[in-house]
């Protein structure tokens, strides 16, 4: 979910421009790039030793959660930064070119608090309020929404198992999802068009996370979206040409009553969890950190570092990217 830095660091002031003592420039950098909690740990204590305002550390908590895709922990920090607020200086930012724009994550956190809360009518508000503050911003806000209006319309589907779909490898027959499901706890869905750049771009990552998945009793479908005969022939080919890796199912989704239009799928990529009881379990971009949450609550074989040595290594504009979470 890194949603603000690239925005943010064409930020910094020229205050942070000005020839700085090499300590001094070597600690900000470690703030603004900690790597793990205990590197942000020790060089907040390095930048307190240097007389440096608290400021910089209230940011580089910040930008580590921002990092670290931790909305529950950047919902808490919420209450920080407001008590902040009245007290910020553009003189001790590395982040924030004028107040409003430290105001409008102040408004943003709060939001994931209330996000965090099912509070929609409060989420509204505070999202609404961190557009105003920074408009310069709104593609970074807007993703929260759509998450938000998705998760709401999933809470409302329960997915009928026993509905057949055309078995893209060997046509003609069918294949319903409580086959795919099987003894499993849960499945997941993967949309897919060979006509999508940013899905094809990522498809060998998502290959090989899958391989992760199905190892630990999660099967893995991908459904061909598709509306022409030129686009089925040409994800036929894909096919053909052996590149499917262990996924098992590779379907093809209905033009009518269509299971994408169903998940809402706007976007690629976009991968859908499902209970063996037909609850949807997640919506949203495979790198989401809430996913692989909900992943090992049910499999804690399936660990982090298996998954984000793949989900991290690849490109964040093109594939498998670093997006919201809970």
């Amino acid at each position: 979910m890194k949603l603000f830095l690239t925005a943010l660091l064409s930020l910094i002031l020229p205050a942070l421009n000005q020839e700085l003592p090499n300590d001094r420039e070597k600690i900000l950098e470690a703030l603004l790039n900690a790597p793990d909690q205990a590197s942000l740990d020790q060089a907040i204590k390095d930048g307190k030793a240097a007389g440096l305002p608290d400021q910089l550390f209230l940011e580089a908590r910040f930008v580590f959660l921002v990092n670290e895709d931790n909305r529950a922990a950047l919902a808490t920090l919420s209450t920080d930064l407001e008590a902040h607020l009245p007290k910020f200086s553009s003189d001790d930012t590395m982040l924030f070119a004028v107040k409003e724009d430290f105001a409008s994550i102040v408004q943003y956190t709060k939001a994931l608090a209330a996000l965090q809360d099912n509070d929609v009518k409060l989420f509204k508000k505070h999202i609404t309020e961190a557009f105003w503050l920074a408009p310069s911003h709104a593609t970074q806000f807007a993703p929260l929404i759509d998450d938000m209006r998705i998760n709401e319309a999933m809470k409302k589907i329960t997915l009928d198992l026993s509905l057949q779909f055309e078995d893209q490898k060997l046509q003609g027959e069918s294949k319903s999802l409580e086959t795919i499901a099987g003894g499993s706890p849960a499945f997941l869905i993967h949309f897919w068009s060979p006509w999508a750049n940013q899905a094809m771009a990522i498809m060998d990552e998502f290959l090989t996370v899958s391989d992760s998945l199905i190892k630990n009793n999660i099967p893995v479908v991908s459904f061909l979206l598709t509306t022409t005969n030129e686009a089925r022939q040409a994800g036929d080919d894909f096919l053909a040409k052996g590149k499917q890796g262990n996924i098992a199912h590779w379907l093809v989704d209905t033009k009518k009553s269509s299971l994408g239009s169903l998940m809402r799928v706007s976007s690629f990529p976009t991968v859908v969890l499902v209970s063996n009881k037909g609850e949807i379990l997640f919506n949203g971009d495979p790198s989401n950190r809430r996913l692989w949450g909900i992943l090992t609550a049910i499999n804690p074989e399936i660990t982090g570092p298996t998954i984000d040595a793949v989900l991290l290594k690849t490109d964040p504009k093109s594939t498998l990217r670093a997006k919201n979470d809970e």
